[in-house]
């Protein structure tokens, strides 16, 4: 190991360059890792020296980059790159695809929603990497979507925490657009044309773009070394090591500027040191510890040296006997993060130095280390440099692009050269030879005709972060600059004339992410200085031009410039990596790599320094950030600094800075206090319009300034992944614990100035009040994402402190899964990521009591630190499952039921929290340890309390319709309910088997009795419906009408119906509690209700109902109404009947007739009308016609003679040929008056007529139609009275003789019904006028009837 020589006695230590995270990086071709960041030349004639940034962890994730338009990234042209990141996730460099082992591009697939071509290419390694294909470039568009938005709303069934936090994301993602629509890439600001190109912020000083902030002069022993008597002394700034190298002859020294005093020399060359260079160093060559090589030119050979940092103030160097001959001094080294080193000769040729190893600590016998020229060919190695020309046309200087892998020369004749350099490459990527001719033909280039302002004097690569079109920036002397891009050629694509026409600058001018430090030496006064001329981008053009809703333009590029003298003559500028935009954050870049703006970048970083390196010392110069600017100003002229902030930024940006300055500690004082308040009050009101797409609302500038720095302060962290992969089945944090403490710490603060500076309420009416209320709205949204967020960040840190890995290795793996994809945005504000976020609180718990220890610290700690992830209740759960835990393991039964008992209250208290899955596993483990009370209390609790407002009731009311939002706390609560089934189940069958075996335990039953005990007294009404179902299910309806419930009636009155099981249960069960007139109306509304019923049963059904509403009657709880109308359905039910019966045996009617009829008549209870009209009337069903009009008591005169024609007339076709017709018609006659009279159904009037007129016809045994008559309750006067009658109109007088004589006959037997004086008329009549001698057999019965008739007649 080589050690340097100090000057000092003080400590080897040297400041290490914080790590930063290498940013995505887009360009042109993929750069290898390990590539350098050049900058410029140290002083005049002296070499570009290399930024080298912290040595690149194995990179192990692949993330998708973006290549510029029509170009594939790779190496040698066509070969598709990949973007490597390193553990922690960030992006970090390219690499070319035809690196990878194995690797083969496979198909090719473009969706509609991709911003281009993807390229999957898989490698031997493990390895997957991406290339991307970028679609044609497109003009900037003047478009933006800071456009008014709709009203928002809440809704009734809105969570009250994931509500708001859903409209605040909304809120968040906006600001996020609006901060990446105000950073657009370089070459769209530069393709627009028109405007003023350059403007000064303000004519205050604290409105400056640049402040010389500290000078630190060189210490007084290097002061002394450099004033010595020397044949040469150069210097620069290594500032990746926190480093100023300066070379005195052969002696090198390192001077520590962070601490002022401290400097190292290294003096073991024997040669005058012509350069320096610090170049990253190449993998797998040196061991680890290696992170640099320091190279060391003189005018023959070149030294290399292992150098790295032990510790922030101490460097190591390593001698590594490697060197190399060199044809020519070389003047400039730089390299690229792989390790490729260039140099440029004083021959102006570009030669790179390359080593290798194939094994040994350092290089072995296998070593290779040679040196190649670039731009002449390998001839021009052995051509001594004695004998080259000082005129030789070459390289003038060249500058490296380490981010994006590309090299460019400066020629001589101001030609500018772009080469690939990827990998191992060294392919030209195009020429361009009219520069200075176009510089000239523009007007750009100075007085003619020397024109020396068109001469080159600084070529700066632009980076990914600027652009990607634009790649390199040359700077003319008088400050005009040319941009160049590259698509499909190596060309200009903007020419932007100088700031002032007296600019003279010199090669040590300096350009870095758009800003430009334009070095002028001065040589005029009696010492020498330096004008530095700073232009920088007027970064508040942007936002101002987006502030206007009607009308947007994309605003023309324009830049401020100012002037500074430095009074010593500058040698060499840089910027700290730390501080640039080009090492910056992934997530302060675009999607497609471009920086974020400055105003968008200040609330999560500092001000870009810069160190300026002059022979008096270093100066330390500040780009200050705008709410720098602002802050500087308000302490001096409040309203003045106000009014040039909105001017500048716009009235949005100045609203958040003001905030921004209210939430950060550094900024304090009554001053700035009141320039705070004045910014937030004067931020304008909120406004309602109406557009084309509905009412829109225009929020304050107050409360889009809120949401802009809200959303910077979660930017770095917002679309970051809570946990990374860290090993098989294990994660690890996905953000380093610094951000994440940053970010809370911060919002931290924006919660104080929220509070501090509250919003105000204001008192309004119609739009304007809708305004207000629509930004409190939007307001307390930002509100609840703020406390989400701090406490969602101490619940993460709270279990990477309980080693996060071992947590989730324990999880099931859908778990693990679902966390490995799960952003911050999700954790933050989705019921996802509130779920995962309590199952990892039960990992975390589960894991302290399986390591049998305590859960009360860690209870407490989550309460107080993330209270959002861990409520009360779960802490009570917590609690909980450790006494369960401990009752399942306790061997003294008394101490387990206390420990059970313990557990139950604490369940109960926090029931609302209980997960299904977990309740089905406590209630399992109560079933387990016999713990009755337990297994039945709660589940039952926990289905009240998880809903409380009972909806699931409302649920089941209003017909469970499927995509009912209540469908899920009804679906939740039968898990409840199933959990106490369960365990009834298991008492009744321990029960059966005791029964079974005999063996009638006291405890078992005792048990059963005791859980159904506790299960019936449950105020819960849908649960005892379940249980009821229960039992139905089981075949035990019966039971149900044991249960003295309040609840069970209504079940029975829902749930009774045509099925045979449950339709007797409800009048069975008012039944047996003797509520007779209750059964009566249920078997009545069984019997009547519209389904399947059989008629028979509804006949069934209403004669119990007319027996429960007598038996009603009889304990004095009679209804008369009721039960009259139920007669009177019991006798329409009996019509009903009798006309399905006649269906059913109806000759002349089919059988599809027959079943749709009985069908019908099957279905419900028809009324007397529609059974006439619809069954009785068209199907001819005679009796039925005769019921109905008896039991309706209503005459209808031709429909009744009709019927009963035919129905005789039927009676005696039966038998037409037969002696026995008079017996048939008289049977029929006897059956039909029996049923019909007296009714409307057998008038006498139309009845008689009919049947003696019937009777006429068939004869038979004389006066057989009046006995049939009679016999079936005809009075005998009715009938006297009728033959008569009939007698007298009749022209068949003998027939109407003999019915009479029958008549006569049965009068002598009733004497009363009939006046004896006329039958002695009627019968002396007929005797006088008949004639003994013409007498048979059938007129002399009837003399003789007549004639005891007489003499009866004659003796009464």
């Amino acid at each position: 190991m080589l050690s340097f020589s100090r000057s000092q006695p003080q400590p080897n230590l040297y400041p290490q360059l914080p790590q930063s995270q290498q940013p995505q990086q887009l360009g042109y071709y993929p750069a290898q890792p390990g590539a350098m960041q050049p900058y410029a030349p140290a002083g005049p004639s002296q070499p570009i020296q290399l930024y080298q940034p912290p040595a690149q962890p194995q990179y192990q994730q692949v993330q998708q980059f973006q290549p510029p338009a029509n170009q594939l990234y790779g190496a040698g042209g066509g070969q598709a790159g990949a973007l490597y990141a390193n553990p922690a996730g960030v992006p970090s460099v390219y690499q070319p695809a035809g690196q990878m082992a194995g690797g083969q591009l496979q198909q090719a697939q473009q969706g509609p929603s991709q911003q281009g071509m993807q390229l999957q290419q898989s490698g031997q390694g493990g390895n997957q990497v991406q290339a991307a294909y970028r679609p044609p470039y497109s003009a900037p568009s003047a478009s933006t979507s800071l456009m008014p938005q709709p009203l928002e709303s809440v809704d009734k069934s809105e969570d009250p925490i994931y509500g708001p936090l859903g409209r605040a994301r909304g809120k968040v993602e906006r600001a996020m657009r609006a901060d990446e629509e105000i950073s657009p890439d370089l070459s769209d600001m530069l393709s627009v044309q028109g405007g003023e190109p350059y403007t000064q912020p303000s004519p205050s000083n604290a409105f400056r773009p640049l402040r010389m902030s500290k000078t630190t002069p060189l210490p007084d022993a290097l002061h002394q070394e450099l004033n010595f008597k020397h044949l040469t002394a150069k210097m620069g700034l290594f500032e990746e090591i926190e480093r100023a190298w300066f070379t005195v002859d052969n002696k090198l020294f390192l001077w520590d500027y962070t601490d002022g005093r401290d400097f190292s020399r290294y003096d073991e060359q024997a040669e005058t040191i012509q350069s320096v260079g610090l170049v990253k160093a190449r993998k797998d060559v040196f061991v680890d510890d290696i992170t640099h090589v320091l190279i060391i030119c003189t005018s023959s050979k070149a030294t290399l040296l292992g150098l790295n940092r032990t510790s922030p103030r101490e460097i190591n160097l390593y001698a590594t006997q490697l060197s190399v001959d060199t044809p020519t001094p070389m003047l400039s080294i730089s390299g690229t993060t792989s390790g490729r080193i260039f140099m440029l000769g004083q021959n102006k040729d570009v030669y790179e130095l390359e080593y290798s190893s194939e094994s040994g600590w350092f290089f072995g016998s296998s070593t290779r280390v040679y040196l190649h020229n670039r731009t002449s060919g390998a001839l021009s190695n052995w051509v001594p440099s004695i004998l080259s020309s000082s005129t030789k046309e070459g390289v003038e200087s060249f500058t490296v692009d380490a981010q994006q892998n590309r090299l460019f020369t400066l020629h001589t004749k101001g030609e500018i050269e772009m080469f690939d350099v990827s990998g191992s490459g060294w392919v030209s990527r195009g020429r361009y030879t009219r520069l200075k001719s176009d510089v000239i033909a523009r007007g750009l280039a100075g007085q003619a005709p020397a024109h020396k302002g068109a001469e080159v004097v600084l070529i700066a690569a632009i980076g990914g972060q600027e652009s990607r079109r634009a790649c390199l920036v040359a700077v003319c002397a008088n400050g005009t600059r040319v941009y160049f891009s590259y698509s499909f050629s190596f060309q200009p694509l903007a020419f932007r004339p100088a700031p002032l026409a007296s600019l003279n600058l010199s090669s040590q001018s300096f350009y870095s992410s758009g800003t430009l430090l334009g070095i002028q030496h001065d040589n005029s006064g009696p010492t020498p200085s330096t004008h530095l001329t700073t232009i920088v981008p007027n970064f508040g053009r942007q936002s101002v031009a987006r502030e206007n809703y009607q009308v947007f333009d994309a605003p023309s590029y324009q830049e401020w410039s100012i002037q500074d003298t430095i009074p010593s003559q500058v040698w060499t500028v840089v910027e700290l990596p730390s501080t640039s935009p080009a090492f910056c954050s992934y997530t302060q870049r675009k999607g497609d790599g471009i920086a974020l703006n400055p105003l968008s970048r200040q609330a999560a970083s500092e001000g870009r320094q810069f160190l300026i390196l002059a022979t008096s010392g270093l100066f330390s110069a500040t780009m200050p950030r705008p709410v720098d600017m602002l802050s500087a100003e308000v302490e001096t002229e409040k309203d003045t600094a106000i009014t040039i902030a909105r001017n500048n930024f716009g009235n949005i940006q100045t609203a958040a800075m003001g905030i921004l300055l209210g939430a950060s500690p550094d900024f304090k004082g009554a001053d700035l206090s009141s320039a705070i308040s004045t910014i937030l009050l004067s931020s304008g009101a909120p406004e309602i319009r109406d557009t084309s797409a509905g009412r829109t609302i225009i929020y304050s500038a107050r409360h889009d300034g809120l949401a802009l720095i809200l959303s910077r302060f979660l930017r770095p962290i917002w679309t970051s992944r809570v946990t990374a992969p860290a090993g098989p089945g294990r994660q690890t944090l996905g953000v380093p614990q610094k951000t994440l403490l940053d970010v809370q710490a911060r919002l931290e603060g924006l919660r104080g100035n929220i509070d501090e500076y509250p919003f105000p309420r204001h008192q309004a009416e119609g739009d304007v009040r809708i305004a207000w209320d629509q930004e409190e709205l939007s307001l307390h949204g930002m509100g609840v994402l703020i406390t989400q967020t701090i406490e969602a960040i101490s619940f993460v840190l709270l279990l990477a402190d309980y080693k996060l890995g071992d947590i989730v290795a324990k999880c099931d793996p859908n778990l693990q899964n679902t966390l490995s994809s799960l952003t911050f945005q999700g954790l933050l504000t989705s019921t996802d990521g509130r779920d995962i976020a309590k199952k990892l609180v039960t990992a975390l718990i589960e894991q302290q009591i399986g390591q049998e220890l305590g859960i009360d610290t860690l209870s407490e700690l989550l309460q107080q630190r993330c209270g959002s992830f861990c409520q009360p209740g779960d802490v009570v759960l917590y609690k909980a499952e450790e006494s369960i835990r401990r009752a399942e393991s306790a061997r003294d039964p008394s101490e387990r039921t206390d420990y059970l008992n313990e557990s139950l209250r604490l369940f109960s208290k926090a029931a609302g929290n209980v997960s299904i899955p977990r309740l089905q596993d406590v209630a399992k483990r109560y079933r387990s340890l016999d713990f009755t009370v337990g297994s039945i209390e709660l589940p039952l609790r926990c289905a009240a309390e998880m809903d409380p407002q009972d909806r699931a009731t409302d649920f089941v009311r209003d017909g469970e319709h499927p995509s009912d939002p209540r469908k899920a706390l009804y679906t939740a609560r039968m898990e409840c309910y199933a959990c106490v089934i369960e365990a009834l189940g298991l008492f009744d069958e321990a029960l059966d088997r005791a029964t079974a075996g005999g063996n009638l335990a006291g405890a078992t039953i005792q048990r059963r009795d005791e859980a159904y005990a506790l299960a019936i007294a449950s105020d819960d009404e849908l649960f005892h419906f379940y249980l009821y179902d229960w039992h139905v299910a089981r075949h035990l309806s019966e039971q149900l009408l044991e249960f003295d419930t309040p609840y069970i009636e209504k079940y029975l009155q829902i749930t009774s119906s045509g099925v045979e099981e449950r339709r007797d249960l409800l009048w069975k069960y008012y039944a047996r509690r003797e509520e007779y007139l209750a059964a009566a109306k249920a078997l009545f509304e069984l019997a009547t209700r519209n389904n399947s019923l059989p008629l028979n049963d509804r006949a069934y059904y209403l004669a119990q109902s007319l027996t429960s509403a007598k038996s009603a009657a009889s304990v004095g709880s009679d209804d008369v109404e009721f039960a009259s109308s139920l007669q009177e359905r019991i006798d329409v039910a009996q019509v009903q009947m009798e006309v399905a019966r006649a269906i059913e045996v109806h000759g002349e009617m089919t059988d599809e007739e027959k079943s749709n009829a009985l069908d019908r008549l099957n279905s419900e209870l028809i009324g007397l009308d529609e059974l006439y009209q619809g069954f009785a009337r068209p199907y001819r069903l005679y009796e039925p016609i005769l019921l109905i009009l008896k039991t309706a008591d209503t005459r209808i005169d031709d429909v009744c003679e009709a019927v009963w024609r035919q129905l005789l007339q039927h009676a005696a076709m039966a038998d037409a040929r037969g002696p026995g017709r008079d017996a048939k018609v008289g049977e029929a006659v006897r059956e039909l008056m029996r049923r019909y009279f007296p009714s409307e159904a057998a008038p006498l009037d139309l009845v008689l007529p009919v049947v003696y007129a019937e009777a006429a016809g068939i004869r038979g045994s004389a006066g057989w139609a009046s006995e049939a008559l009679l016999d079936g309750g005809v009075p005998l006067r009715d009938l006297w009275e009728a033959v008569m009658s009939l007698y007298e109109e009749s022209d068949d007088q003998m027939f109407f003789t003999e019915e009479a004589a029958v008549l006569a006959e049965r009068w002598t037997t009733s004497k009363e019904q009939i006046p004896a004086a006329e039958v002695e008329r009627f019968a002396s009549a007929y005797l006088l006028r008949a004639n003994a001698a013409d007498m048979d057999e059938r007129t002399r019965r009837t003399r003789e009837r007549m004639t005891a008739a007489k003499a009866a007649a004659g003796r009464y």
